[in-house]
């Protein structure tokens, strides 16, 4: 289960990992939605990469059953059972993924191409939320 949301209200979801160093944040400002990757043992700063999730605006005009602004939306962040990776799902569909042993993030935007931490670039890819399946 998780949290219900209004797509454009500003919102923020944070959730740690209990055994490993890592931690996620759902962010919508009201315009656009980022989907953060962590490390705590980096202090100030433990931002290691960050993927695109979606345009409010760009809901509004494209709906799909799982994006719709003008429903409430329910929010879901899920660890593996190592805690190595980690998903974003949105009303059950993965948008967005870490994992952290492989430096690389995914988002079905593919935004940004690539960043200095996910090398390799954040096309999306099933088998980053393989672990969803097999726990099920």
């Amino acid at each position: 289960m998780g949290q219900t949301v209004y797509m454009g209200m500003p919102t923020a979801i944070e959730s740690f990992a209990d055994r490993t160093p890592y931690g996620v944040v759902f962010e919508d400002d009201g315009k656009s939605a980022y989907f953060y990757g962590m490390d705590t043992r980096l202090g100030s700063e433990p931002i290691l990469d960050s993927v695109h999730v979606y345009h409010v605006s760009s809901v509004l005009s494209h709906p799909t059953p799982d994006l719709d602004v003008h429903v409430p939306c329910d929010v879901e962040i899920v660890w593996s059972p190592d805690q190595q990776r980690v998903a974003l799902l949105i009303n059950g569909h993965a948008h967005a993924a870490f994992d952290f042993e492989t430096k690389r993030g995914y988002c079905r935007s593919n935004f940004p191409p690539g960043s200095r931490w996910s090398a390799s670039g954040h096309g999306w890819d099933d088998h980053a939320i393989d672990f969803i399946q097999a726990s099920q």
